[in-house]
C-alpha cells in the first residue's frame, strides 16, 4: 500500500498540533510529523504539496519512508500531480489518496485507487500498527537478574578482566 497526501489540504484542517497553514516551514513540520508516525502505518508516504519552485522532489526532505514533492510553481497544482501519480500507477488499487477535498477523492475512486479522509488518516496514523502494539514483558528479556554461575565459568570471567582464581571468594 501507497498512501498519496494531499499535504495542504491535511496541514489546513488543523488537527496536527504545532502545524499550521500560515507558517513559512509548515511543509517540513508536516514531512517531520509524517516520518516520525511512519512506523504505525508500516507503508511508504508521498506527500504533494502546491506551489515548489521548481517542482519535483525535495530531497532534503524527503526520508524516513516519507517522500516530499512539490507541485511546479504556477504550472500545476497538488491535486494534478497527486492524479498524474494514480493514472501511471502500474497498479492504481495500491494507492490511498487522502484528501478532504471531495472532487480530488472522486477523481482518484473513478481512478482505481481508494481513498480517505484527513482525519481519518490522522486516526489510523496516530494508532500504532500490530507489530509495534505489543510491549515487552520480563519474559522478554534475555538475561536473568541473578545468573548462577558455575566455578569454571566465574574462573573464565575473572581470567577476561585479569583477575586470579583467589579473587573469586571476593
Amino acid at each position: 500500500m501507497m498512501y498519496l497526501i494531499d499535504g495542504h489540504n491535511l496541514i489546513g484542517q488543523g488537527l496536527i498540533p504545532q502545524i499550521a497553514i500560515d507558517q513559512e516551514d509548515d511543509e517540513a513540520r508536516l514531512v517531520l510529523w509524517l516520518r516520525a508516525h511512519q512506523p504505525n502505518l508500516g507503508a511508504k508516504m508521498t506527500v504533494v504539496f502546491d506551489g515548489g519552485i521548481p517542482g519535483g522532489t525535495s530531497l532534503a526532505l524527503s526520508g524516513g519512508g516519507v517522500t516530499a514533492v512539490f507541485a511546479a510553481h504556477r504550472r500545476t497544482d497538488a491535486d494534478s500531480v497527486i492524479l498524474q501519480r494514480v493514472r501511471r500507477a502500474s497498479n492504481p488499487r495500491q494507492i490511498v489518496v487522502v484528501s478532504n477535498d471531495a472532487r480530488l477523492r472522486e477523481e482518484a475512486r473513478r481512478l482505481g485507487a481508494s481513498v480517505m479522509r484527513g482525519d481519518d488518516f490522522l486516526a489510523r496514523l496516530r494508532r500504532p500498527s500490530k507489530r509495534h502494539r505489543r510491549r515487552a514483558s520480563a519474559s522478554d528479556l534475555t538475561f536473568k537478574e541473578n545468573p548462577r554461575l558455575s566455578k569454571q565459568e566465574m574462573l573464565e570471567y575473572l581470567q577476561m578482566f585479569g583477575l586470579d582464581g583467589d579473587d573469586a571468594d571476593a
